[in-house]
């Protein structure tokens, strides 16, 4: 990948060119500073290679204000270079070609016989050694204004021909009519492949005909840097990488243009599945979101029609998961209750993966909702290690006890895992709650949960989560003070920060401590009751406890946003609750946006990547949110202090100071398989190694991070994979729920299998071209006794199609109003999958 910008950017890999490089200019430069300089051509000057030397005398020209040019030469009868003249590219004259005619719009003339020159000769060492050096002109040189136009002119012939040897002359492309057409076409290939484009250079006639265009790829060239520009703080993200993807068209004597050079090669990572419908266009339609359209249910008839069955008795029968043995505490408006069913019912029609549950108290009235669509379910297969139950409805009172289950997804955005209404809050309620919650999740429990100080909430999460570590949520705790320390918040202007800072900032016990006890005499709250409480608590919330418990950085990202606030006032009694429900989807939709967004600039590698080889490991690996908690470590190792403690066989043990801190760490690494711990506990906590561990791994010559401290759940690849990654689904003895549950799993397997299908016609072809197969395999298992199974489960397939033929063979209907393909529906009742036509390629199993 990054061949290509060493070819198109470096000069020469020897030390004088960066000498050179750092030259003053012309404009600051008398001719005597020019002669005197040392790195001047000077006759007897050695060279190891023709390259070498023609570096040398190409940066000199940069410098001084010219162009160079390799001239005449000798050769051996084994082609070795002998002798090599280079020249000013001024040099000599133009030849006037016999019977050539009188151009309308002759180009301007660049040679007037310019003397400046350089000579080599090969010596009998094998070296060659500068016999003339002219540097005399007959022209004015380059100004420093125009210095840049120079390289700009030096960096496009490189291109020109690095691009040389890139042009793919396996594909096949067809005439255009126009130019239009030319660029249409180009960009829906980049569309599919997952770039965007523009066009670039032109060549046009003297009746303004377009005789030559040039389609780049977006990331082409690179960014001017204009002199004299003020620095800012904020500099626009660098999107230039000098990308070689390009498609050139010239005009035929038939008045058709015809593609002479095909580039396919590009030097950045194109945008993944999940971003491409960005990369051509800067927001995405309300509505659409990757992996998560599903369709209607198209399974067999009376399968459909038993599992609902099923599932209607799941979700309303007076079983022991859905029955509450008490009467609700709070009551429902009037009309909330069929408001949700109406909106519920309807999300599962509209996508058979979305899930809900009820539960109904002792007089069958409606008491508790949950309810979770296709996107939440993977978002918590991909993100789900850490959840916090969000119960601020507590805290404000929104009229309507509306609760969600969130976590943080790899760009340390907010991810929602599933919603809730519960007019009972008993710890039954709770375990209700948090089974069903496991059931929709194929099963799964997260690593940590995070929620607010509740009794009845500990002890369902005991009884339904074992190994599941419950920690309280700081966030809940400060906006819990606001209410019981309103006094003393009213009070002083800087409590709220210090007791901010008690909750947030502090990872060492010691610290904590002293911080604790000074604002409790600060602001004499030593006898106040709610922080005694609190405080015995502590190892249940403060930082500085249970850092082997995975946290995702949930709590930095809270302190950021907080979506309850913007939902409240929906959930006010004077609004209706199904104004509420359209404003979630909207807020859905937002937020998966921004996750869109995100993906495509995670993808795009707007950032110039590190010379640091570690650094540069880590930003093409995370995503930059994730790169940024890294790059805060790495920077911090530079100010610690390493102290070695002996060995224990392979284990090796050292100390970690910084002069700041007054406690030190310790860090173990076994170099048998290269496993590193640190007391500081960053990594079990977080997912990000401490600068404690990069300081070892530094001492050690460690240049890359070890794969394993890289977590996937932080990586741009965090969604790769496919949902049933984490192990099969387990299933209830009970034959009438398994039925249903088994139904509801494979509509989720194969609703998502179908939106990344429908995403190009050569997956939607390859899924239609096995389904029949599938079903005769599936009716042949159902038929066939345990024994022949096996055998009957085999299958293969081996269909691809170069990209460029499908647009060519117009496999693809382009509908220009709306950008979009759609793969019709038949009358037979297969389904309909609408898809973005800038889909890239998925990726076959």
């Amino acid at each position: 990948m990054e061949e290509i910008l060493t070819i198109l950017t470096r000069a020469s890999c020897k030390t004088f060119m960066k000498k050179m490089t750092d030259a003053p200019r012309p404009d600051s430069m008398t001719m005597e500073d020019v002669n005197s300089a040392r790195w001047l051509p000077r006759i007897d000057m050695l060279f190891d290679s023709e390259n070498e030397a023609y570096e040398f005398y190409n940066t000199y020209a940069e410098n001084v204000g010219f162009f160079v040019r390799r001239s005449t030469l000798w050769t051996t009868s084994k082609n070795i270079i002998t002798r090599r003249t280079f020249v000013c590219s001024r040099e000599g004259f133009r030849e006037k070609k016999k019977g050539a005619k009188e151009a309308k719009c002759p180009r301007p003339e660049t040679r007037i016989g310019c003397p400046a020159c350089m000579t080599i000769r090969l010596t009998p060492n094998g070296r060659y050694r500068v016999t003339e050096f002219v540097p005399n002109h007959n022209h004015q040189l380059a100004a420093a204004s125009t210095i840049h136009m120079l390289r700009a002119k030096k960096l496009r012939r490189k291109a020109r021909a690095v691009r040389a040897d890139l042009v793919d002359d396996t594909v096949r492309t067809p005439e255009f009519e126009t130019e239009d057409e030319a660029y249409e076409f180009y960009s829906m290939y980049a569309g599919r492949i997952g770039f965007s484009i523009r066009r670039a250079s032109m060549t046009m006639s003297a009746e303004n005909v377009i005789t030559r265009r040039m389609f780049v790829c977006s990331r082409e060239g690179f960014r001017e840097k204009k002199k004299g520009a003020k620095r800012v703080k904020k500099p626009r993200p660098e999107t230039r990488t000098g990308c070689p993807a390009c498609m050139i068209i010239r005009l035929t004597p038939s008045g058709k243009y015809h593609v002479t050079e095909f580039v396919t090669y590009h030097n950045h990572p194109l945008a993944v599945p999940s971003s491409t419908d960005l990369v051509m266009s800067d927001s995405v339609e309300n509505g659409q979101d990757d992996e998560s359209d599903m369709a209607d249910g198209s399974a067999d008839d009376t399968v459909h029609k038993q599992a609902q069955s099923h599932q209607s008795s799941s979700l309303l029968s007076l079983d022991s998961k859905n029955y509450l043995r008490s009467k609700r505490v709070k009551s429902i408006q009037v009309g909330d209750a069929g408001a949700t069913l109406e909106y519920l019912q309807k999300m599962q029609d509209d996508n058979p993966s979305f899930f809900y549950a009820v539960q109904v108290d002792e007089d069958d009235n409606m008491t508790n909702f949950f309810w979770a669509d296709a996107k939440s379910m993977m978002d918590f297969n991909y993100f789900g290690d850490a959840v916090c139950f969000d119960t601020t409805y507590k805290i404000y009172g929104y009229g309507r006890p509306f609760a969600l289950f969130i976590g943080v997804n790899h760009h340390k955005q907010v991810a929602i895992f599933g919603a809730a209404l519960l007019y009972d809050e008993s710890a039954e309620s709770f375990k209700w709650l948090f089974e069903t919650f496991k059931a929709a999740m194929s099963g799964r429990q997260p690593r940590t949960v995070l929620t607010d100080r509740d009794a009845a909430m500990c002890e369902a999460i005991a009884a339904v989560w074992p190994g599941t570590s419950h920690r309280f949520c700081v966030w809940h705790i400060c906006q819990n003070a606001v209410e019981q320390l309103s006094q003393a918040f009213h009070g002083s202007r800087t409590l709220g920060y210090d007791f901010s800072r008690c909750l947030f900032d502090f990872e060492d016990e010691e610290e904590f401590l002293v911080a604790w006890k000074a604002m409790l005499e600060k602001y004499d709250l030593q006898d106040n009751q709610w922080l005694a409480k609190l405080f015995d608590e502590r190892e249940k919330w403060a930082l500085v406890y249970g850092r082997e418990t995975f946290y995702a950085d949930i709590k930095s990202v809270q302190q950021k946003e907080n979506l309850s606030t913007g939902l409240k006032k929906y959930l006010s009694p004077e609004r209706e609750l199904l104004s509420f429900f359209e404003h979630y989807e909207r807020m859905l939709d937002e937020r998966r946006c921004a996750e869109l967004q995100a993906d495509a600039n995670a993808s795009l590698s707007t950032k110039k990547p590190p010379s640091i080889r570690m650094l540069r490991q880590a930003a093409n690996a995370y995503t930059p949110a994730a790169f940024k908690m890294f790059e805060r470590e790495f920077e911090l190792y530079m100010d610690c202090m390493l102290y070695s403690c002996g060995e224990t066989g392979t284990i090796s043990n050292y100390r970690v100071t910084v002069e700041e801190k007054a406690k030190d760490h310790f860090v173990k690494f076994d170099s048998l398989d290269g496993t590193v711990t640190c007391t500081c506990k960053k990594f079990e906590f977080i997912g990000i190694q401490c600068r404690h561990v990069l300081k070892v791994l530094d001492t050690r010559n460690i240049k890359e991070l070890p794969p394993q401290y890289i977590l996937k759940r932080w990586r741009k690849d965090a969604k790769a994979g496919f949902l049933s990654d984490n192990g099969p689904f387990s299933f209830d003895s009970d034959p009438q729920s398994s039925l249903s549950k088994r139904y509801n799993y494979l509509c989720r397997i194969f609703s998502i299998a179908a939106a990344r299908a429908a995403k190009s016609v050569e997956s939607y072809a390859f899924i239609e071209s096995q389904s029949a197969m599938l079903m005769d395999q599936v009716d042949q298992v159902l038929q066939a006794r345990p024994s022949e199974m096996p055998a009957l489960i085999t299958t293969s397939c081996d269909r691809s199609q170069n990209p460029v033929e499908s647009v060519v063979t117009g496999s693809l209907r382009y509908d220009k109003a709306n950008q979009a393909s759609f793969i019709g529906g038949a009358a037979n009742g297969t389904l309909t999958f609408p898809f973005t036509l800038t889909a890239s390629p998925p990726d076959y199993c």
